[in-house]
């Protein structure tokens, strides 16, 4: 099986990177690895370009996001079935106007499922299942949070998860987001963060995982 590993920066995956070079974890599946820069902008275009290039079976986004939801414990890791581009739409005042219910777009321009139903791995399957919204700045204010969760309901947030399921999705790609949760969605306090272990996690998981066979339904 070949497989695209796509993450938005080098340290995100530089555990998984290191251990595939020197143990060649290739043996089962061809592995690449793609890192495309923060923002979905970034990862749009370079994931289009190297997708038009080659083909793959599998690409799997690999990063860490941040959880709205508290009974998500720091390092978790999770499997992004639904992502969404939760900003796309008009500021109306104090509220927000949104292109799909005014029919400027459809739900299905923002809103993309992962597209994995060919592929199973008890380690996928142990993983739980949640919902995304993709940013392109971070909350970290107490009314912005709180506008975000009553549209969008969302378990985590990042800014690049989106992108690669469009991407996958106009392309006719299997995909899958999976995330390592380095912190709370809340007023921004980095001394509450714990990125290290959220990287760690990750990395791990990704080990495990690309070393064992996927199994094709």
């Amino acid at each position: 099986m070949k497989i695209l590993l796509v993450a938005a920066t080098e340290q995100e995956i530089e555990g998984f990177r290191e251990k595939h070079s020197k143990n060649n974890l290739s043996y089962l599946h061809d592995i690449d690895i793609l890192t495309t820069g923060v923002g979905m902008v970034n990862t749009t275009f370079t994931l289009a370009q190297i997708l038009f290039e080659s083909k793959y079976d599998l690409v799997i986004n690999a990063g860490i996001a941040g959880s709205f939801k508290k009974e998500i414990l720091l390092g978790s890791i999770v499997n992004i079935t639904t992502d969404i581009f939760s900003e796309i739409g008009a500021e109306d005042g104090n509220g927000f106007a949104d292109f799909v219910e005014s029919g400027l777009l459809k739900k299905d321009d923002i809103y993309f499922q992962n597209q994995n139903k060919n592929f199973f791995h008890p380690l996928l399957e142990s993983l739980p299942n949640v919902t995304g919204i993709t940013v392109n700045t971070v909350h970290g204010n107490e009314n912005s949070i709180s506008s975000v969760i009553k549209r969008f309901n969302p378990d985590v947030e990042s800014m690049e998860g989106a992108a690669v399921l469009y991407v996958c999705k106009k392309l006719k790609i299997n995909c899958l987001e999976l995330r390592s949760i380095s912190n709370y969605v809340e007023t921004r306090n980095p001394e509450t963060w714990n990125i290290p272990l959220a990287i760690n996690n990750l990395n791990d998981y990704l080990i495990q995982l690309l070393s064992d066979k996927i199994n094709e339904n």
